[in-house]
């Protein structure tokens, strides 16, 4: 039996419903801290298993005879790292054979990245590394979804993309994608105690993106590259608070000194197919609200 985690949550909850789909002769469990929020999941075959990322205990009874874990990685700001090292250290104990773990495209050291989060992925991938666990570290490129956030819902109205971002190209990458990829490699055999780069194999900046939306919604939509300080402070202004201001402001310096801009072809081979793009992701989502 193999277990994905996270099934709650965005990407979780597509990998489980995309591997529920499969013709596989391995049943699926599914971690949840609470049965409700994956019922769904379970009414279609999927094995509860209650556990939480910050109750050892839990992890440990919770993946008791599971083969293979998809761990997709902790959105707990405070607690990311406590929560990586809880389940690794848990599927060891359990006896777990071989754990992928989600963890997110980076070209620095943890040191020197502009986005606080970087550090905390390069040490929960050395944890697991010298956990003596097989395993697979997918490093995920950074989600398209995110360009919503950033493009706002008044696009049509304002006219305006607004992020300090420059012109560096991004492999903006579908999280539907990246579920379907990890899916894949969790029903292989062909993969052990190795990093696979999961990015688009195309790039855009975001004048170009300001051109895609201009062609979706038939309107000239101008690029707007403030500086890090009045960014921050249009989101405070907006009523967001200081961690998420922080957040965001960390990931769009990332994404302007090029930590987002490697691509690959490993995400197409694991696929069978292109990945979606942004235009027609963008097209996709914008054009039907």
């Amino acid at each position: 039996m193999n277990l994905i985690t996270g099934t709650s949550g965005n990407l979780g909850k597509v990998a489980a419903e995309l591997y529920l789909q499969q013709n596989t002769d391995q049943p699926l469990a599914v971690l949840s801290r609470s049965a409700a929020k994956v019922k769904d999941l379970t009414d279609k075959g999927a094995e509860l298993r209650i556990g939480d990322y910050g109750d050892y205990a839990s992890l440990v009874k919770a993946f008791a005879g599971i083969e293979k874990i998809l761990f997709v990685s902790s959105n707990d700001l405070e607690n990311r790292e406590l929560h990586h090292k809880n389940v690794i250290k848990a599927a060891k104990e359990a006896g777990v054979k071989q754990l992928l773990f989600t963890s997110f495209q980076y070209t620095s050291t943890a040191a020197d990245s502009p986005n606080g989060l970087m550090p905390v992925y390069v040490a929960s991938e050395n944890f697991l590394k010298d956990s003596g666990l097989d395993y697979v570290i997918l490093r995920n490129g950074i989600y398209m979804n995110l360009l919503l956030d950033i493009i706002g819902t008044e696009i049509r109205s304002n006219k305006t993309l607004f992020a300090p971002a420059g012109d560096t190209q991004v492999a903006f990458t579908s999280r539907n994608d990246l579920a379907e990829a990890a899916v894949k490699v969790l029903l292989s055999e062909d993969y052990s105690r190795q990093t696979i780069d999961l990015t688009n194999a195309e790039t855009v900046n975001f004048p170009q993106i300001a051109h895609i939306l201009s062609d979706i919604i038939d309107a000239d939509v101008k690029f707007v590259d403030p500086s890090s300080a009045e960014y921050q402070q249009a989101l405070a202004a907006a009523g967001l608070p200081a961690a998420v201001v922080g957040l965001f402001a960390g990931i769009i310096a990332s994404i302007k000194a090029g930590e987002f801009s490697k691509t690959t072809g490993d995400l197409q081979h694991i696929l069978g197919r292109k990945p979606q793009t942004v235009a027609e992701f963008l097209q996709t989502i914008i054009q039907h609200n």
